[in-house]
């Protein structure tokens, strides 16, 4: 899922306190809200999502007022543009008491001093303990906790089982390798039909594709001293591969990308364009379509998986919350109440806990359990490659990634060379990490 943190959202943060206007023409979509604020004891909660997701933070938020009687105003859009909305409320000084954050972009936001240090509530009114200790750190940055993670994730191909039954060609397997990839989305455009295709344009794929695909070369988007931890050569043989697939109408044209940051009924995989794609778990997908899906890891190389297992979404308290103490029971509910783990299943990823497994497995539908068992699939892959630890994603990660997701796009619709392409990429990315410091 791409993330969109403009330099300009923060300009307008750093200016102390001064509305960046500029922010306000992003296209951004009015976010749904609902709830009943009142008093000081009231909270504002922000989150993008799909709708299973959105339902189920609605009914969980209700079982929080109801035990607490703490009042929760929601407010949840799709993911397009959502950062920018945030952005401009920090600067105009008037941020939503608790919300949504990408675990790789807490390192800017923190550097940025807009969120609370969670350290003063815990271990008092947050509780920690329960989480896998590699998941615990996720939203810790310089030591110090400005959000608290959710679940894990990792990186999936997700493709359409009774697609492949009703073709009769082979699926995917978790062994294959990206020569498969190009052969198998191949095979698949040619025997579906016109205007049908094999897999997703994944070339804009920061962490779902790109990331793996690196760390199975023994590199990684970034190193430990918050540099790129790749060059060209590796971004022009990654854009020519897909570029290869483009050529031979394997993979989905530019014009299909545009719905595929939210799991709803849009995305081209549900409405029956493409047969496979990344980005997403069964728990997310299944639900909207009446075919049958299934998961394999992303294409090996050198016989690596290259997964980089993250902390899925993040909550944040931002350090102008009006009820920060609230807030902060509000993450705490939905980490360690029994009924809000049950209510949001896997929504937010893979169970963050022992505690959160355990109440989860014995009432998982069969494509929760699914993802769970995909993901300690994916576990013991990640001990096999005995890969080093994926570094943290630096401030001015947000930007890159729109760096990536902007030089692909120009490629994929010949707008640009894959030489030109790179160079935008490189010269975008630079500045971005530069400015960010």
């Amino acid at each position: 899922m791409a993330q969109h943190l403009s330099r300009r959202g923060f300009l307008g943060i750093a200016g102390a306190g001064v509305a960046s206007a500029a922010l306000a023409g992003c296209g951004f979509a009015p976010p749904s809200s609902s709830g009943t604020g009142g008093g000081n004891n009231a909270l504002t909660f922000r989150w993008w999502g799909g709708n299973a997701r959105n339902d189920a933070y609605q009914k969980a938020v209700k079982i929080f007022t109801d035990k607490t009687g703490i009042a929760v105003t929601t407010q949840y859009s799709g993911y397009d543009g959502y950062f920018d909305k945030l952005n401009t409320e920090f600067a105009g000084g008037n941020p939503p008491d608790i919300f949504q954050m990408d675990t790789a972009l807490v390192s800017t936001y923190a550097g940025r001093n807009v969120l609370t240090d969670l350290g003063t509530y815990v271990p008092g009114t947050i509780g920690l303990d329960t989480l896998y200790a590699p998941v615990r750190g996720a939203g810790t940055v310089k030591g110090k906790t400005y959000g608290v993670p959710s679940g894990s994730g990792n990186a999936p191909v997700l493709y359409d089982k009774t697609l492949f039954d009703q073709l009769k060609i082979s699926p995917p397997t978790n062994d294959w390798t990206w020569q498969d990839f190009g052969t198998i989305a191949t095979e698949v455009s040619k025997a579906w039909g016109p205007d049908k295709y094999g897999a997703l344009d994944a070339s804009k794929d920061h962490s779902g594709a790109l990331q793996p695909w690196l760390r199975q070369r023994g590199k990684d988007l970034y190193t430990a001293d918050q540099t790129l931890g790749f060059g060209p050569d590796d971004l022009t043989e990654w854009f020519t591969f897909w570029d290869g697939l483009r050529k031979a109408g394997a993979i989905c044209p530019p014009t299909l990308l545009s719905n595929t940051d939210a799991a709803t009924g849009n995305h081209p995989f549900i409405t029956g364009q493409i047969a496979m794609t990344t980005g997403w778990g069964l728990a997310q997908m299944q639900p909207l379509t009446q075919h049958e899906l299934k998961l394999v890891v992303v294409p090996r190389a050198n016989g690596k998986t290259g997964q980089a297992p993250s902390g899925g979404v993040l909550l944040c308290i931002p350090v102008k919350s009006k009820n920060p103490e609230g807030a902060a029971k509000l993450i705490n509910f939905f980490l360690n109440d029994d009924d809000a783990i049950k209510t949001m299943k896997l929504q937010r990823g893979l169970p963050p806990s022992d505690k959160a497994k355990n109440l989860l497995a014995p009432t998982a539908t069969a494509p929760e359990k699914a993802d769970m068992d995909f993901g300690e699939y994916v576990a013991a892959q990640v001990a096999k490659d005995a890969l080093p630890t994926a570094p943290t994603a630096p401030p001015g990660y947000g930007d890159v990634k729109t760096a990536l997701d902007s030089a692909a796009k120009q490629v994929a619709f010949g707008k640009m060379s894959i030489a030109a392409g790179v160079t935008q990429f490189f010269s975008d990315a630079k500045t971005a990490l530069a400015n960010a410091k």
